[in-house]
C-alpha cells in the first residue's frame, strides 16, 4: 500500500487546505487502497524546511512512501523556484495551486478569517461542486487562475473511482 503525505501551508488548527484536498481524493479516487498523511507548515517559505517532520512520517518499511508539497504559485517568483528545486533535488512531488486553494476551488480570494467556514462549507456541498470544477488537472502552473495539477499528481500514484 502507498502512503501519500502531504506538506501545505496551512495552520494546523485551520487546515482548510487540507479540507479541499481530502475532499478531492475522497470525491475522485477509490477508497482506502491507500494512506493519507499530512504536515502543516505555516509559511509557503516552511514548505522546503519540513526535513525531520518528512523523515519521521516516511520512516515506514511496510509501504512505498510519497512526499507532495501544495504550493500556491504566485507572486513570490524566487520562493517558487526554491520549491521547485527542493522537490526535485528530494524526489518531491509539486501539486500548485493557482492563485491559492480558495481560487482553485471556490473561483475566488477569501480572507483569514473565512477560510475555515468556507472550507466546512465546501466539504459539505462537495459532491455538487466539485464534478463542475475544471481546473483541477492543469499541466503547468501558469498564470491561469484557478487551475492545480492536484489530479494528475495523485493519478501517479493511486486509481481513480
Amino acid at each position: 500500500m502507498i502512503k501519500l503525505v502531504f506538506i501545505m501551508e496551512t495552520r494546523s488548527s485551520n487546515r482548510s487546505d487540507w479540507m479541499y484536498i481530502k475532499s478531492s481524493i475522497d470525491y475522485f479516487y477509490k477508497p482506502r487502497t491507500f494512506a493519507l498523511d499530512k504536515i502543516f507548515a505555516t509559511t509557503k517559505s516552511e514548505l522546503i524546511s519540513q526535513d525531520t517532520r518528512i523523515k519521521s512520517k516516511i520512516d515506514d518499511p511496510t509501504r512505498e512512501v510519497k512526499v507532495i508539497i501544495v504550493a500556491y504559485y504566485d507572486r513570490e517568483e524566487d520562493l517558487n523556484d526554491k520549491i521547485i528545486k527542493y522537490c526535485n533535488d528530494n524526489d518531491y512531488d509539486l501539486v500548485w495551486m493557482n492563485l491559492d486553494v480558495e481560487d482553485v476551488y471556490l473561483g475566488k480570494q477569501v480572507l483569514d478569517n473565512r477560510k475555515k467556514s468556507e472550507a466546512i462549507n465546501f466539504q459539505s456541498k462537495k459532491h455538487k461542486l466539485l464534478p463542475k470544477l475544471t481546473g483541477l488537472a492543469n499541466t503547468s502552473p501558469s498564470k491561469t487562475r484557478h487551475t492545480t495539477n492536484l489530479l494528475l499528481v495523485l493519478d501517479k500514484y493511486i486509481a481513480r473511482n
